[in-house]
């Protein structure tokens, strides 16, 4: 069956698991039938045709209520997402016990004293199958979300490679533009040419303007963050507040690479501590946030700090608690995750407090 339905060369486990899904349900069916006539028989006299009819209509309604069940509950989106070698390893196992299991009771014609234990059996090996299967596509997920994640970075990488070298060029540019500029003011001034002087002056409140709103000013002191997974985040973030017009300050004087922790769970925790600022400043237009690093011999300190728009802001416990938001239809686990995370590394502090209007997130990494 599986020759003739596989039109690809590859290994197909998502048609190996439907034929063999189909298997165990043909299986399960007898079992289950065959316990309800074991009953029926014990109960009552029950000639040949009968017994067989029974057994057919038992069959059909229980084939019809997997057939509701398997399109009510989504289950071929279930089964697409099992696409692995252990998950058909397992459901062939599960055969393969209820076959033997099933020509032990024939072979030993023990059908009451057997029937009740293959039951038990079967719908145990039904429940460990699901547990096995959930546990499977969580890990999936993860691995996926990982993977993402992963090429994400890597294309904003790229990105910010690309972004450090036209900046240097456009500051290389910029200093002798500047010169060039000055050469010829100096020229007009000592000819007195006025036509020049003034072209000369327009062109170089043009300029001006030009260079004050290219995006190496929206990226200051990003080329010190030389960990290319931080830089990429920040990237990202800087030009979401940009979009919102969000005003915006970054400040880091001093070079930063490595860190003293997972680099993905400290990405999840600088986004998560960045988006919270974009959250609460996005509707305000007087809103700010300014973002700080600060590396030092002993630690590394990344400061976050942005204006408060609600006038009676929780306390940092209620805030920390799961669900809490100031949003409305929002999770509020951004806290919490944040929480979660810093229980695994005991290098890690983050500090949170409000004055005067102002919310402050610290972060700090130590060395040693």
């Amino acid at each position: 069956m599986y020759f003739l339905l596989n039109k690809g060369h590859s290994i197909n486990y998502q048609l190996i698991n439907s034929i063999v899904l189909g298997a165990i349900l043909e299986l399960s069916l007898s079992i289950v039938s065959s316990s309800v006539i074991v009953y029926l028989n014990k109960k009552f006299a029950i000639d040949d045709l009968p017994f067989v009819l029974i057994d057919l209509i038992i069959c059909s309604l229980l084939a019809m209520l997997f057939i509701l069940l398997y399109r009510n509950f989504h289950l071929n989106t279930f089964m697409k997402k099992q696409n692995s070698f252990h998950f058909s390893l397992l459901l062939s196992y599960l055969y393969i016990s209820l076959f033997l299991f099933m020509s032990l009771i024939q072979y030993f014609r023990a059908y009451k004293k057997l029937i009740v234990g293959i039951i038990l059996f079967l719908i145990i090996q039904t429940i460990l199958t699901l547990l096995y299967s959930l546990s499977e596509i969580k890990k999936q997920k993860e691995s996926l979300e990982k993977e993402l994640l992963i090429k994400q970075i890597d294309n904003l990488k790229s990105y910010t490679n690309q972004l450090d070298a036209d900046q240097k060029n456009m500051h290389k540019f910029k200093h002798d533009y500047k010169n060039i500029i000055l050469s010829l003011e100096e020229l007009a001034q000592s000819e007195n040419n006025s036509k020049l002087k003034k072209s000369l002056n327009e062109l170089t409140s043009y300029s001006n303007n030009y260079f004050e709103n290219t995006s190496m000013n929206f990226y200051k002191d990003l080329e010190y963050v030389a960990n290319p997974y931080i830089k990429s985040l920040l990237i990202s973030k800087f030009k979401t507040m940009k979009t919102l017009d969000i005003n915006y300050s970054f400040e880091c004087k001093s070079k930063i690479k490595d860190i003293n922790m997972n680099t993905f769970d400290f990405i999840r925790l600088l986004g998560i501590s960045i988006d919270n600022a974009i959250e609460e400043v996005e509707n305000n237009p007087n809103g700010s946030i300014g973002i700080a690093i600060i590396n030092d011999d002993k630690n590394i300190s990344f400061s976050i700090k942005n204006s408060l728009v609600h006038s009676k802001l929780p306390t940092i416990q209620n805030m920390r608690k799961e669900g809490f938001s100031t949003k409305k239809s929002h999770s509020g686990l951004g806290m919490v995750n944040i929480q979660n995370i810093s229980k695994k590394y005991p290098n890690l502090f983050i500090n949170y407090h409000k004055d005067k209007g102002v919310f402050y997130v610290q972060i700090v990494l130590t060395k040693e």
